[in-house]
């Protein structure tokens, strides 16, 4: 064997390779591993990006996947800033940006995902930034200290800025920057926040929840375009109202990495599709995380589920898949959110959901006793649910879409907080 061919390539550097090389490790001893990763840094976790590195309560060190020597320790050979150019499946070989060609037994795509970008006048200014890796984050951080010291003013202090875009990444940075000290305006293309994951009560919450503790909720509002002195310094409203910032942030969704698929007969649409085994429609090519959109048995879909339990539940799936394993995906999947000190988990798939009940109140600006929304389809099986507060109750929760439970005439028995949940 040369230096050029390896049982296993895993391109991407991000938590579902990462995950990958440790499920073949953990199945495949002496197999030969390279993970190729286009940023210059090993493995991180990317959601304390927008809230506890970014706030400078989480060291660098400890956001990484793995410790420094994991890789050397477990004979796998990563390579940081390293960009796979092209993909041969005919020939099972990958060609680096370099010019060097690596040919593989197992190939694995977790090339992720980047910032969907703003097409409005002005985006192409300076101070419109968006947030996806490490070095955004880093960049962000070095934003803020400017804005705070040197900023517009606000009743607080200094630094005003405005976030377009209201799910969950936009809503955890508004909280993030107001904790921060500055002063946020959040932008929502919707009637709420995460409008096209919680129903109307849930959303409602939402915005009393952030706007008491600080953050300016904007319904129904999308930015007409960005203006200012060679950077941004105003959103321009489509009612002609201006935001003053010192900065602005576009969050506005993700778009899959399927560049490498071009000349290749890998079916894909908005994703990468994979069946349940995360094998795409090529033998010996696998895909997972955010990148991927996997065969859900629970919903009988392929779904894009661009969250950080899927990227480590789809990569360890396929490195096991990859190493010999015929497992097929069988989660339900989970999404979590930390706003301010309201902890959110989530399971399950909006789309399907037809209507929502509320289990617990929802009313007011804080969940004392926390409270949930069930969504249920049109055949009266659970398709979602989503915990607010509701930790004691989130077994339950989850498993009533890992049940796909039938609840049609128990609906008003899973109003009540103080009724199990088990037996629906």
């Amino acid at each position: 064997m040369n230096g050029h061919h390896f049982k296993y390539v895993l391109i991407g550097g991000g938590l579902a390779s990462s995950s990958a090389a440790q499920a073949i490790r953990e199945a495949d001893h002496e197999g030969s591993i390279l993970l190729a990763a286009q940023e210059i840094v090993r493995p991180y976790h990317r959601p304390p990006l927008s809230k506890e590195f970014l706030r400078r309560q989480k060291p660098r060190e400890e956001i990484f996947t793995q410790e420094s020597q994991w890789f050397e320790k477990n004979h796998v050979e990563l390579r940081t800033g390293c960009r796979a150019a092209r993909l041969d499946v005919a020939r099972n070989a990958v060609t680096l940006a370099d010019g060097q060609v690596i040919s593989y037994e197992k190939l694995l795509l977790a090339t992720g995902a980047s910032a969907k970008p703003l097409e409005i006048p002005g985006s192409d200014l300076p101070n419109l930034y968006y947030l996806r890796s490490l070095e955004d984050s880093t960049r962000l951080q070095t934003a803020a200290d400017k804005a705070r010291h040197e900023g517009r003013p606000h009743a607080e202090g200094r630094g005003r800025i405005a976030i377009i875009g209201a799910g969950f990444l936009g809503t955890e940075l508004a909280a993030s920057f107001v904790q921060m000290g500055l002063s946020v305006d959040l932008l929502c293309g919707s009637e709420a926040p995460w409008g096209n994951i919680v129903g109307d009560a849930a959303g409602k919450f939402l915005v009393r929840y952030l706007e008491a503790r600080g953050v300016r909720v904007r319904p129904n509002v999308r930015p007409l375009r960005f203006e200012g002195d060679g950077r941004v310094q105003r959103v321009v409203l489509p009612d002609g109202q201006n935001l003053e910032c010192d900065f602005a942030i576009a969050a506005v969704g993700a778009v899959a990495h399927r560049e490498l698929l071009r000349g290749t007969p890998i079916a894909a649409e908005k994703a990468i599709l994979t069946d349940e085994f995360c094998r795409t429609n090529v033998a010996n090519v696998y895909a997972a995380g955010d990148c991927a959109a996997i065969f859900d048995p629970l919903f009988g879909k392929h779904r894009m589920i661009p969250h950080w339990d899927n990227a480590n539940v789809t990569g360890a799936l396929a490195g096991r898949n990859m190493a010999g394993a015929n497992e097929p995906y069988k989660a339900a999947n989970n999404f979590f959110s930390d706003i301010f000190d309201l902890t959110i988990n989530g399971w399950g798939e909006a789309r399907f959901v037809d209507r929502r009940l509320i289990r617990g109140a929802a009313n007011g600006a804080a969940p004392s006793a926390g409270f949930a929304e069930i969504g249920i389809a049109s055949d009266g099986r659970v398709a979602q649910t989503v915990s607010f507060g509701m930790s004691n109750q989130e077994k339950e929760l989850a498993d009533l879409v890992e049940r796909r439970a039938n609840v049609a005439g128990l609906e008003e028995q899973l109003k009540d907080p103080s009724a199990p949940i088990a037996d629906k």
